[in-house]
């Protein structure tokens, strides 16, 4: 789904997999995962490549989801308003 581009933000993964069983696999607890979904950029870089790692999906592409729903579509990234 991630490589075929049907997920085009990091928050839509959870419609997929469930936050409790990556909030898990993290070393986390639920409440933490939940605010991680909302708010990307508060991720730590090794818990991205985990990500990756644990869905068996090319770093890069996680990032890449993380950015989009940070900036929206702006590659510049600039927050949108």
């Amino acid at each position: 789904m991630i490589e075929g581009r049907h997920i085009t933000e990091f928050k839509e993964i959870f419609t997929h997999v469930p936050k409790t069983i990556m909030a898990h696999d993290l070393g986390t607890n639920n409440n933490r995962m939940t605010r991680l979904i909302t708010n990307v950029d508060q991720f730590t870089l090794a818990e991205l490549y985990k990500i990756s790692d644990l869905l068996d999906v090319d770093y890069k592409a996680i990032f890449t989801l993380a950015h989009t729903q940070h900036f929206g579509n702006d590659k510049r990234g600039k927050k949108k308003p």
